[in-house]
């Protein structure tokens, strides 16, 4: 008696979608996109310097290259956090200079710039110094007001990292 499904000859794993016949296609694709072990998975932010990564922050403050470049602004915020996560530091005077720079960038209505001006703020917050940090309240209170909900509640955990701080 043939089983459901099978034409008169072909018998369980013979043919040509057989069980034998799928799980070698399967194991020569394995094969074809099998990772070394020896390979090391390196961040393309491994090698970063500081000083680069501050000169490049410059680009906040000229309005023309945020407008026409949100994705390169998003890379540098990017690029100080990594720095800060990774123990490099920023200096006070250093994340001042690059906390008001960031702030400039509450001008730009790039939803995927704008999330990372809320979590540069928020992880630098804590290092700058406060009379400098409540200025940006103003920005992030207009946020809380805005019809984006993404906006407002970027703005709400952000404030309150900052009131925290």
């Amino acid at each position: 008696m043939e089983q459901p499904g099978m034409a008169n000859g072909q018998q369980g794993d013979e043919g040509p979608m057989g069980m034998a016949s799928v799980m070698k296609e399967v194991q020569e694709l394995a094969d074809k996109f099998k990772v070394e072990e020896d390979e090391q998975y390196i961040s393309p932010y491994a090698h970063l310097e500081k000083a680069t990564v501050l000169q490049e922050a410059r680009i906040f403050h000229d309005p023309n290259a945020v407008r026409e470049n949100p994705r390169k602004c998003c890379t540098v915020i990017a690029q100080l956090l990594h720095l800060t996560n990774t123990g490099q530091q920023l200096s006070g005077p250093e994340a001042t200079e690059v906390f008001f720079g960031v702030t400039k960038l509450f001008m730009s209505d790039d939803a995927s710039l704008r999330r990372m001006v809320y979590l540069f703020i928020k992880d630098v917050a804590e290092t700058c110094n406060p009379d400098d940090v409540i200025i940006v309240t103003s920005c992030l209170t207009k946020d809380m007001t805005c019809d984006v909900d993404l906006y407002r509640a970027n703005a709400l955990r952000v404030l309150v990292r900052i009131v925290d701080a």
